[in-house]
């Protein structure tokens, strides 16, 4: 009786050492290769934020009630072959940085560490890993070439998206795990009786913020203009098919904004050439979307009108720390106050983190806008103020969160650099040829 039992109890146990080894045998052989190929280090973790589903990360904690999203887990491999960096300097980003990762840790000694904990791995594996990827990698690898990568990568996206929206079919929810996050994420939404397009970020709002943050570096990249138009373009219409309001804002934001103040990317005649072309596709795709709007009725309207009801958690928060109004219910589902989704990053942040860190975001995102409206802002800051409407009324979930880190970090890195070598409202950088020859090797 004892042995035929040990049998069965031991074998999961080989199983789960099994896997572990060859996933070990994998980063070590990746870390390698990785480590000699910078570009593709960093082409790599933008493949697993494009198309790798959140879901298929793994758990972690004694009931493994957490999990490291791939992206997560890719971004240890990727800074780790990065890593040393070179002309690294410190940045008031990295302050803030600082301020969260420590608030967010002070905030498990203020009362309900459940929560607290949550929102401590949450601010590890989401925000901090996308910003040191996003800090580091325009240090090895030529930042004009990462917005490249990122456009070649969200055109994809975008063109997937577009199939889906046309198709009605998805391919990355075939992709299923035995998990939590699979059944948070791993659905279709629709609006008016329409599937929503997803991609692989398990979520339309997901999907359509981060084709509107990746619009203005796709501007910026080092393509032919019409190519970058095209490109743009694409990514505008896969966020119609997304039927988020707010992806939508936000990507014409990004061509707005990149138009008015990347004018070294962009010469006069291509500005109103882009202009035009924006205006006509509007026109043509705002009957569709007007259309799918109506049939869903009062469903949009509420959603908004909750938005609303959120900012009366404003007087729960507290300076440091989880709100007052947080509570998990018997099923371990989480609360504040009667609100079950915080949709809106903003008060989310003061809810999970404190007034403190919702105030020194705000006060990032406010001199990220006078940096725009300077002239002085690279195109990764240009994407993140055109996303100011977003954090305001949606959630950083799944691959997006980790994203616009990403993004931030980039836009800390590159606002570091010297005029020469910034990509951005500068566009096509204009080197020194002594310059373009030292960077050579990090090409």
């Amino acid at each position: 009786m004892v042995e035929l039992a040990a049998g069965p109890l031991n074998a999961p146990t080989v199983d789960k050492t099994l896997l572990i080894a060859v996933a070990v045998a994998v980063a070590i052989l990746g870390f390698v290769v990785l480590r000699r190929y910078p570009k593709l280090a960093v082409a790599s973790w933008i493949v697993s934020i494009c198309f790798v589903p959140i879901w298929l990360g793994f758990g972690i904690g004694f009931n493994g009630n957490y999990y490291i999203p791939p992206a997560t887990a890719a971004a240890f491999l990727v800074v780790a072959a990065l890593l040393p960096t070179p002309r690294f300097r410190l940045s008031w980003v990295d302050g803030l940085m600082t301020l969260v990762v420590v608030c967010a840790i002070c905030s498990l000694f203020t009362g309900n560490a459940g929560v607290a904990l949550g929102a401590v791995i949450l601010v590890v594996t989401y925000f901090l890993a996308g910003y040191v990827v996003g800090r580091i990698a325009p240090l090895r690898v030529d930042p004009l070439w990462i917005h490249g990568a990122i456009a070649v990568c969200f055109t994809i996206v975008a063109l997937l998206a577009i199939v889906e929206g046309l198709a009605h079919f998805n391919p990355f929810v075939l992709i299923k795990a035995n998990n939590s996050l699979f059944q948070a994420w791993g659905s279709i939404q629709s609006r008016g009786g329409v599937p929503r397009a997803e991609g692989a970020f398990g979520h339309s709002i997901a999907l359509g913020a981060s084709l509107a943050l990746a619009i203005p570096m796709t501007l910026a990249s080092p393509f032919r203009f019409w190519m970058r138009v095209a490109m743009a373009l694409t990514m505008l219409v896969a966020t119609v098919f997304t039927f988020s309001r707010i992806g939508m804002v936000c990507a014409l934001l990004g061509v707005l904004l990149s138009i008015l103040f990347m004018r070294d990317a962009i010469t006069r005649r291509a500005r109103i050439a882009l202009v035009t072309i924006v205006i006509i596709a509007a026109a043509t795709l705002f009957p569709f979307v007007i259309t799918v709007f109506d049939d869903a009725g009062a469903e949009a309207t509420d959603s908004a009108n909750y938005r609303g009801d959120l900012t009366q958690l404003f007087g729960t928060m507290n300076p440091i720390g989880v709100a007052s109004s947080a509570e998990k219910n018997s099923a371990g589902v989480l609360y504040f106050g009667n609100f079950k989704s915080i949709d809106s990053q903003l008060i989310l942040t003061g809810l999970t983190n404190g007034v403190i860190v919702l105030a020194a975001v705000v006060v990032a995102l406010v001199f990220g806008l006078l940096l725009v409206l300077r002239g002085k802002a690279t195109a990764a800051t240009v994407a993140l103020v055109a996303q100011i409407p977003a954090f305001a009324t949606v959630a950083l979930i799944t691959q997006y969160s980790i994203f616009v880190w990403f993004v931030a970090g980039l836009a800390a890195t590159t606002q570091l650099m010297p005029e020469a070598m910034k990509i951005g409202v500068m566009g096509i950088p204009q080197r020194a040829p002594e310059r373009e020859k030292s960077l050579t090797p990090l090409r």
